[in-house]
């Protein structure tokens, strides 16, 4: 009868140190995949369009999402020859449109928050073409300086020498 009690103690025991020893390795493995999934992204990877070119995180999907300080992002670009609907995705729901110089290009740009997700928004036109970037995080809180960092990287790219900012 000792034994057997000895025995079922000695069993639990056992299944307790493996089950514990399990736990604490996956806290450890989900602590270091959050630290990496936190990670700030560069924009590496050239992405050409017929007129502009511009760089993306190399982590980026076929469906222009990618992974940055934790969140979901996604880059969206727009180009038409006519102003169209499309160009202007929330400007009703913004109370302002500010006007900034980027590599010597001026854009009309906001933020515009909804519930958890933000959107960034700059457009242009150049020598006759209306150009879109619609740069969305689902989280209502980012780091603005990436957004920056991405716009920084557009360059315009046409056949004639110069290039005209209408």
């Amino acid at each position: 009868m000792k034994k057997k009690i000895l025995f079922g103690l000695f069993v639990m025991l056992g299944l307790f140190m493996i089950t514990g020893c399990d736990k604490t390795t996956t806290t450890t493995n989900n602590t270091s995949k959050d630290t990496e999934s936190k990670e700030k992204v560069t924009f590496t990877k050239v992405i050409e369009k017929k007129h502009v070119k511009y760089k993306v995180p190399e982590s980026i999907s076929d469906m222009n999402g990618f992974k940055d300080l934790g969140k979901n992002c996604y880059i969206y670009y727009y180009t038409n020859q006519s102003s169209v609907y499309a160009l202007y995705p929330f400007d009703e729901q913004v109370e302002k449109v500010d006007k900034v110089t980027i590599n010597g290009f001026n854009y009309e740009t906001y933020k515009y928050v909804e519930k958890s997700m933000v959107h960034y928004v700059y457009r242009t036109k150049v020598n006759n073409d209306y150009h879109l970037f619609q740069y969305e995080v689902y989280d209502a809180e980012y780091d603005d300086k990436q957004v920056e960092a991405f716009m920084n990287t557009v360059e315009f790219v046409y056949d004639e020498i110069t290039y005209k900012q209408a």
